[in-house]
């Protein structure tokens, strides 16, 4: 009780430092568990402290439409409510912040949740007359606090939007450029882990962006969280769209302050889910083949049932299956490959080797080249007339043209492919490209809907009632919000066999890996073996099994490389690997990697046993050592583990040390 009572004056006069001696009687504090919320009356201003840590010092929100702008301290008669609250999140208080500018209401609402080490927060304006925004952002600070300890090595995180054009996530470190994440981010010290984690867990009318300027000693010198991001890595070409209506509200937003920020990655994700549950379960992780690894144009109905026969004759009876089950996906060129009837055979063929046949499609593209040619055969529109468009032009990119989700020939073609998909018989499918439904356009077709997440969210839904609960939808090129609509997405863009694309998916597992809190799963993209080393291979294959889901890639029927297929055969039928991809979901990294690159240790638990991965990206072999503790064994404990790929045994207490070949890899299974 007395270290409470000590906590709570603490508190005080750290709010009393960061709101000033003139203002303070104009301030409310709220004091609920560890949190204590100054928020003073005369401007609005939010300072946020859980225990000792300041989140926020002095936010004020800000709203507006296009480049006119208002902010709380602009207002007037500023009101502050505390009422119990209890919701989805959790038990705790709301505390309510109200003001009138110009004959609008606003209100900013913060929701706290007692022993919760996050908040949540939210904007609404409000008028009689309606409102239009384009920017809202509950948080929104120019005043410099310290966050992290002066001594801390500082990072912030770059959240893409999406993973198309090879783009990659990057940790920043404080002081040397500003911060433009989308989604979410995290401020971070890398070597205690401690660290804020904040971003949007409703994704389904704004696009969400995070600003922040940083200086040396751990300091935010500003800070914005709002909806309303548009920018070319939001693949935009117009302003974001305007939010209409009586009452306008922000995206729902979380910060939270954690010991480890991994966690925080992780509670967030947690938290999107609970705003917007995912699909049920369609069964086990897949283990499978895609065809664009190799085949790629050539795919064709004799090929793609080969390789069926081929991972029936020698995979699967040696480990290469999850609960009896593998998946033969063909992707894109299908359609100039196979003849209609054959996708019934082709069907039939892998239900015989006890597979399961997926299939590729791209519900928001246009690449037929043919602006005056029909979308669908039973209605009269032509593809010129479903186009997204800027300023009246067409909005293209990687060779697509971009399709409005809510138009009703949009709609009415999802529903026949994927009825004809179903008809065939398959039950998973692939689909891509679909950032594209998710760019702004001038108008869309329902007059209803004015941003690109809305209109991206309507035909995703709408593709989840016509795949009837009978296809796992697996998303290729994809927003990394909402999660909702699909049971895995692809968490970087196309990897293929060398060391280089390894690591490529391995700095998207470094940020990223905490999405299959929203996913059941996420997805390496599939493993290719053709035209590398043996170490390469291993390190690909590792990439993919300690990521997602499991596919292969090569070309495996009859004309394929022996030399390839007995590649294949030896790494694919390591049962400590499989097991991996079997048991585990994605690891963590132990360390990050600095600016855009991969880590090269991460680990996981599962079953009693606690694997690392030690990866090496360059030519020479390379010295590996990790400290048991910083993957929360115990230093003083001797651990038996084995080395996956040779199959070594030895004993470990206190830490790894050993050597990986250049370009390779090396598993360590640790039993607890």
């Amino acid at each position: 009780m007395r270290r409470m009572r000590v906590n709570a004056i603490r508190c005080l006069l750290l709010l009393l430092i960061f709101v000033g001696v003139q203002s303070w009687a104009a301030t409310k504090v709220v004091r609920f568990q560890a949190w204590s919320i100054g928020i003073d009356s005369s401007n609005g201003d939010v300072t946020v402290l859980h225990g000792t840590d300041t989140l926020l010092y002095r936010s004020n929100a800000v709203w507006g439409a296009d480049n006119r702008r208002t902010a709380m301290s602009q207002a007037k008669l500023h009101r502050i409510q505390v009422s119990d609250n209890s919701d989805s999140y959790g038990e705790g208080k709301l505390i309510t912040l109200r003001a009138t500018h110009l004959g609008q209401q606003v209100e900013q609402r913060i929701y706290l949740y007692g022993d919760r080490p996050f908040l949540h927060t939210e904007l609404e304006v409000s008028s009689a007359e309606g409102v239009s925004l384009n920017y809202m952002a509950p948080l929104c600070t120019s005043q410099p606090y310290t966050l992290l300890d002066a001594e801390a090595d500082a990072h912030s995180l770059f959240v893409p939007f999406d993973n198309d054009a090879f783009i990659r996530y990057r940790s920043i470190a404080f002081a040397t450029q500003p911060t433009e994440s989308y989604g979410v981010t995290a401020f971070f010290d890398a070597t205690s882990r401690r660290g804020m984690v904040m971003g949007a867990i409703d994704h389904t009318t704004w696009k969400t962006g995070i600003g922040a300027t940083t200086a040396r000693g751990g300091v935010i010198r500003s800070l914005r969280l709002y909806g309303g991001a548009s920018s070319v890595i939001t693949r935009d070409k117009l302003p974001h769209g305007h939010v209409v209506g009586a009452r306008v509200c922000s995206p729902r937003m979380m910060v939270g302050m954690y010991d480890d920020w991994r966690e925080g990655m992780e509670s967030f994700a947690d938290q999107c889910a609970t705003f917007a549950p995912g699909l049920p379960s369609l069964g086990a992780r897949p283990f499978g083949w895609n065809s664009w690894g190799a085949l790629a144009t050539k795919v064709t109905f004799q090929k793609s049932v080969e390789v069926s026969d081929f991972i029936h004759s020698h995979l699967q009876s040696r480990g290469f299956e999850n609960e009896g089950t593998v998946y033969v996906d063909i992707d894109s060129f299908w359609d100039f490959g196979f003849r209609a009837h054959e996708h019934r055979i082709f069907v039939e063929h892998c239900h015989a080797n006890n597979q399961k046949a997926g299939i590729y499609w791209c519900p928001f593209t246009d690449w037929s080249g043919n602006p005056r040619g029909r979308v669908v055969p039973d209605m009269d529109y032509r593809w010129e007339d479903v186009y997204i468009r800027a300023n009246g032009e067409p909005v293209k990119f990687d060779g697509g043209i971009a399709l409005d989700p809510t138009h009703p020939a949009v709609r009415r073609r999802i529903e026949l492919q994927l009825g004809q998909f179903l008809e065939w018989g398959y039950e998973y499918v692939k689909l891509d490209f679909m950032a594209h439904g998710a760019y702004q356009s001038d108008s869309y077709y329902d007059a209803s809907v004015t941003t690109a997440m809305q209109a991206y969210n309507q035909g995703m839904q709408h593709i989840v009632e016509q795949s009837k609960g009978r296809m796992w939808i697996n998303l290729s090129i994809a927003p990394l919000f909402p999660g909702n609509y699909a049971h895995s997405r692809r968490i970087s863009c196309d990897a293929w066999s060398d060391i280089r694309n390894t690591e490529y998916v391995l700095n998207s597992l470094t940020y990223g890996w905490w999405l299959d809190h929203i996913y059941h799963y996420n997805d390496a993209d599939h493993i290719v073996y053709k035209g590398v080393s043996e170490g390469e291979n291993r390190a690909r294959v590792t990439s993919s099994a300690i990521t997602g889901i499991y596919f292969l890639g090569d070309d495996m029927s009859r004309g394929g490389s022996a030399d390839v297929k007995a590649k294949v055969v030896r790494h694919t039928t390591n049962r400590g690997i499989n097991e991996i991809a079997r048991t585990c979901k994605s690891f963590r990294p132990v360390e990050v990697a600095y600016l855009d690159r991969g880590a090269d240790t991460f680990y996981h638990s599962a079953g009693g046993k606690l694997y690392v991965a030690m990866f090496n990206y360059h030519n020479k072999p390379a010295v590996r050592h990790l400290q048991l503790e910083r993957v929360g064994l115990a230093a003083g404990r001797e651990y038996e583990a084995e080395e996956l790929w040779s199959g070594e045994r030895l004993k470990l207490q206190g830490e790894i040390k050993t050597s990986v070949g250049g370009k390779d890899v090396k598993v360590f299974c640790i039993k607890l």
